[in-house]
Formats: structure tokens, sequence, C-alpha cells
């Protein structure tokens, strides 16, 4: 088998450098297993283009986060990702031989690297069509090349302080004076220069709210809510802030119909924002009277009512699945009890499940907000209307009072389902064992 064409090669290098990291390792486990003198070449050029872009992590490892979207969709400073490739193809020209020095993780790595961030400032400053074409992203290029120069400028400091955030973090603190030594640091080298560390930073926060254990470690003052608001640090908090209400108002969209993943995406946002809160009231000394103040109080306010309603709304949309209605007892005495032959519609069923879902899950987010007393009351009280129910419809079944034997056991059985969501496991199991004998022996209507 011949070798690649000059075109093959080409072409095929463009496919490459477009590949996503997971699908090139991918390939370069595939690839081999082809053979051929086209594999053998195929597989050494991805292995070079593998090879080159753990280069390029390692000498923009501080920045490296800036070129993509937080996952958790909170405000922060991002490049668009087409603009790495070509900083890093422009601040390598001339400096090929020391490329092999940053497969090393070692000062003399730390050292070409700090010299290729400050290639690529000048580039960027000097020649930026080169590194950002004016049909990308045109609406943010010229901040975005000012910030790309700027965060470059403080790479190796940011360098370090991304080894050191980790201790940031820990519940001690870590050395605060090495933070605070580098802000200072980042702030002498441009006037915005401690803000922009600290944007660094944050992009390399899987937990946004943990950026607040940071920026109130900057000073003694920086706990205070009247302090932070008048300072370069102030957005950071107003972000969090202002996440937490977009991640209340989506969690308040709870759609059943959305089934378990809506109960799983509302729960999310409720942990988000719950979690938030928490650090905010940990890390802030807030102003009773301050901006902030009264967007937390009114967030925490409006998720408790919010639950509240959720609670209601459930209890109402479970019960409406185990309907009941007035049964005879004698000439004039007559009782509620489980309407085995009524129709319920299956949608109604699923949307029951979904609600007991979020009820049951709402555990955690309920105790922070002060609803725990009455999601745990309800959870009981419905617990305990179900499996009698369950347990009146199985006798009516038992007992040939039932005009649709299957489509009874079917609704005992989805009653079950609807347990089990609640997290009432134990009455679910009890249910289903007596579901799985029920109409084979037939037995006295009871009698209340």
């Amino acid at each position: 088998m011949g070798a690649l064409t000059p075109a093959h090669s080409a072409a095929l290098a463009a496919l490459i450098d477009r590949c996503p990291d997971a699908v090139l390792l991918r390939l370069m486990r595939l690839v081999p297993q082809l053979g051929g003198d086209k594999a053998v070449e195929l597989t050494r050029m991805m292995e070079g283009e593998a090879r080159n872009r753990r280069r390029r992590a390692m000498a923009f490892s501080p920045l490296l986060p800036l070129f993509m979207p937080r996952a958790d969709g909170v405000e922060g400073l991002t490049f668009p990702r087409p603009v790495l490739p070509r900083l890093w193809a422009a601040s390598i020209v001339g400096s090929e031989p020391l490329l092999p020095l940053l497969d090393e993780e070692d000062a003399e790595a730390d050292k070409v690297a700090d010299r290729l961030c400050r290639t690529a400032a000048g580039i960027v400053r000097d020649a930026p069509a080169t590194i950002w074409p004016a049909e990308l992203a045109p609406e943010s290029r010229d901040r975005g090349l000012a910030e790309l120069a700027g965060c470059l400028d403080l790479a190796p400091l940011a360098r370090m302080g991304a080894r050191q955030l980790p201790g940031w973090l820990h519940a001690h603190g870590g050395d605060e004076t090495a933070l605070r030594l580098l802000l200072k640091d980042a702030a002498a080298i441009a006037p915005d220069g401690a803000a922009r560390m600290i944007e660094i930073l944050f992009a390399h926060l899987a937990d946004a709210p943990e950026i607040l254990k940071i920026v109130t470690r900057t000073s003694r003052a920086a706990v205070r809510e009247e302090f932070l608001e008048g300072s370069e640090l102030a957005d950071f908090v107003a972000r969090i802030v202002r996440a937490v209400r977009a991640r209340t108002e989506a969690a308040g969209a709870f759609d059943p119909a959305g089934g378990m993943a809506a109960v799983e995406a509302t729960l999310a946002d409720l942990r988000w924002s719950t979690d938030a809160l928490t650090q905010l009231d940990i890390c802030l000394e807030r102003d009773a009277q301050g901006e902030w103040s009264r967007e937390i109080k009114a967030a925490r306010q409006g998720l408790a009512d919010r639950i509240g309603r959720w609670i209601k709304t459930a209890d109402k949309a479970i019960r409406a699945a185990a309907p009941r209605a007035r049964a005879r007892l004698g000439a004039r005495s007559s009782r509620q009890a489980a309407d085995v032959d009524a129709m319920v519609d299956g949608a109604e069923v699923e949307r029951a499940r979904v609600w007991a879902g979020l009820l049951a899950a709402l555990r955690g987010p309920a105790a922070t907000f002060g609803c725990e007393g009455d999601r745990k009351s309800c959870v009981e009280s419905l617990g305990t209307e179900l499996t009698d129910w369950a347990d009146e419809a199985i006798h009516a079944v038992n007992g040939g009072d039932s005009a649709d034997e299957e489509a009874s056991l079917t609704r005992i059985g989805q009653v079950a389902d609807i347990l089990a969501a609640l997290d009432e496991g134990d009455a679910a199991r009890t249910v289903r064992r007596r579901l799985a004998v029920a109409g084979a022996e037939p037995q006295t209507p009871r009698v209340a």
C-alpha cells in the first residue's frame, strides 16, 4: 500500500486539527488496527498533533479555561476557541528547539512557557488579525484582544496562582499573604491586574460560588458588603447573585410534563442556588440595607414560597391518581372508599409520579428554606393514603367488586410506582407483593 499523497496529508492534517481531544485519542487507538503504510503515517500525524496539544496546554495552562464557556453558565471572561491554536502557532515561531522542554513539568518548562506567553502577548498587540480574524466574534473582538493580551501578561503569575488555588479554597484559607502578594504583583503590571487575576482564577473553578472565598480573603475588609460594593471586586459577587436569580427563575419554571428529567434539572438548579446562598452567608458580612442583601433575601423567600406551592400542588396531583368515591355500607350509611373502576388518564398518573419524585427530592432544599416540616408531613400523609387505597383496591379485586379486574390491577401497580417515586420504598414493595397474588383467591369484601 502506498504512502499518503501530499493532498491527502494536507486534508487529513486539517481534519486532525479540528478533532476534539477525546475524538483524537479514540482515533489514535483505532487507526493502527487498520494496518498498512497509510495507517502508520496517519498515526504518526495524530501523535504529532497530540504532542503539540500537550505542549500547548503546558505553555498556556493558566489561561486554558478561558477558551471554553463555563459549564454552570455563570458569567465569566472567555475567548473564542479558534483563537487558541492560532495563538500557539504564532507564538512558537522561532522557538521550536525549546518545545521539547515543555514535555517535562519542571522549572525549565515553566521558563519556556512564560517566554511563549510573553511572545504571544506581543503578537496579540502587534498582529491581532493573525490571532483573531475580524470576522470571528466581531462584537467582542476589540475588548477580547485587550483582555487576552492582559491575561498573557499575567500568565507567569497566574501559573503560580493556579497551583496555589486549592490551598486558598481550603477551610483555613491556606496562605492568605501569598494571595494578597499575588494580587499586588498583578496590580503592578496593570491597573486592573488584580481583578483580571481573579478572573483567571475564577475560570479554574468548576464551582463558581467558591470565588467568594478568594474575593473575601484579598483583604480583611473584603468580607463586608459595604466594602465590596464599592470595590473593583464587586462584579464577582454580583455575578453569583445574578446567577442565583437566574437559577431560581429556571427552577420556578418546573413542568411535570418534562418527566423525571425535569425533576433532575430543577433539583440541580435548587441545589446550586442553595449552595451559592450558603456560601454568600458564610463569606459575607451583609448589610441589611445593602443591595445584595435585599436580592439574597428576595431569592430565599421566593424559593421558600415556590417549594411551599410545589408541596400543595404535588399533594393534589398525587391524590387525584388514587381516586375515592362514596360507597354505601347500608341503607343509611356510606363512606369514602377506593374507586378502582374510576377512569384515570395515563398522563395524569405519570404527572402524579413526577410530582412524587420532586416531592421526595426536595428534602434537602426544603430543609434549607424552612419547608421540611410541611414536606415531610405531606409525604407521610400521602404514603398512608396511597397504601390504604391500594389495600382497599386489592380487597375489592379479590372480593370480585371490580368491574374490570385487569384495569384495576394495573391501577394498583401505578399507585405502587408513585409510592416508590415518593421514596416510600417499603410501602411500595408491600403493595407489589400483595398485587402479585391479587385476584388469585376470592375474599369477602371488607366492611368498615
